[in-house]
């Protein structure tokens, strides 16, 4: 199976190298060269450089001979245009975005994206599910690189609560890819980011330090 995924943020470069260790041929699009040239170096995949929204990349992407296109920026307005780009101009059999506001799961239902992922509703339905005294969630495992995607919840009173995320030296190899605030809006995280107590984290890291982060993300004052 062909697989496209336009956003080469964590998720997305998650995604890509899943599916390529599972036996599938993926090709991942991203606008950012550095981000390319990264996932080429350090997961050994095929990816190339453009926009998903652009008739011309996605051809160049092999989009016309895709199963599954799957759409995974942090833009839900980049995505649901690849999806419908994908259906309208090549015939995509099935489509899959990521929907970071989950207010716009209707839209992209009712546009005739196939598969919608709405990254808060997973997140908190997952923690939802979780021990209290022990609110980490394991959510995919690179077995290949050693890393694994886990989602963890800051407790009220957590030491890291009020601290941007530039402050806050996190444990070897792992990065935060995504931040789901209280009201359930999802954030891709930057530099001047300023975690806050009760906020879902969504987290890239070696498996070897997984407890490490764990800690420092949940110890309180």
């Amino acid at each position: 199976m062909y697989v496209v995924i336009v956003g080469g943020g964590r998720l997305g470069t998650s995604i890509a190298a899943s599916l390529a260790g599972g036996g599938h041929e993926a090709f991942l699009l991203d606008r950012d060269s550095a981000r390319v040239a990264a996932f080429r170096s350090e997961m050994g995949g095929i990816a190339g450089v453009g926009d998903g929204t652009s008739l011309r990349n996605l051809t160049e992407a092999g989009v016309s001979r895709a199963s599954v296109v799957v759409a995974a920026t942090g833009s839900d307005e980049d995505n649901l245009a690849v999806c419908q780009l994908a259906k309208w101009n090549f015939d995509v059999p099935k489509t899959i975005a990521l929907v970071h506001r989950p207010e716009n799961v209707e839209l992209f239902e009712t546009c005739g994206v196939d598969v919608v992922v709405s990254v808060p509703e997973i997140i908190m339905s997952s923690l939802a599910t979780s021990l209290p005294a022990h609110p980490l969630i394991k959510m995919m495992r690179m077995h290949d690189r050693g890393l694994e995607v886990v989602g963890l919840k800051i407790p009220a009173g957590a030491e890291v609560a009020g601290k941007l995320l530039r402050e806050i030296q996190l444990p070897y190899g792992s990065t935060v890819a995504l931040i789901v605030n209280k009201e359930g809006r999802a954030e891709p995280p930057r530099a001047d980011t300023r975690l806050e107590g009760e906020e879902v984290v969504l987290a890239l890291s070696p498996v070897a330090f997984t407890q490490a982060l764990w800690e420092m993300l949940t110890e309180l004052h």
